[in-house]
C-alpha cells in the first residue's frame, strides 16, 4: 500500500486494519509525504487510510480496501 499526501502540515497518516492501527506516520511541516506499508490478505482483511490535521480534524479518509 502507498499513499501520497499533500497540504496537511504536521499532520498524521494512519493505516487501519481489522487488527488495529499497524502503521502511523507524522508528516513534516511541509505537509507532503509518500508513505508505504506492506501487508497481505492473511494478515489483514482490509486496509483503510486516514489523514488528520495536528488537532485531530479529518483531512482525508479512504474507503476500506478489501484484500483477497
Amino acid at each position: 500500500m502507498a499513499v501520497e499526501v499533500g497540504g496537511v502540515p504536521s499532520g498524521t497518516v494512519t493505516f487501519h486494519t481489522d487488527r488495529g492501527v499497524p502503521r502511523r506516520v507524522d508528516l513534516p511541516r511541509t505537509g507532503s509525504g509518500s508513505i508505504t506499508w506492506s501487508t497481505s490478505a492473511e494478515e489483514s482483511a482490509y486496509v483503510r487510510i486516514e489523514v488528520r490535521h495536528p488537532g485531530g480534524r479529518m483531512a482525508a479518509l479512504t474507503n476500506p480496501i478489501i484484500l483477497a
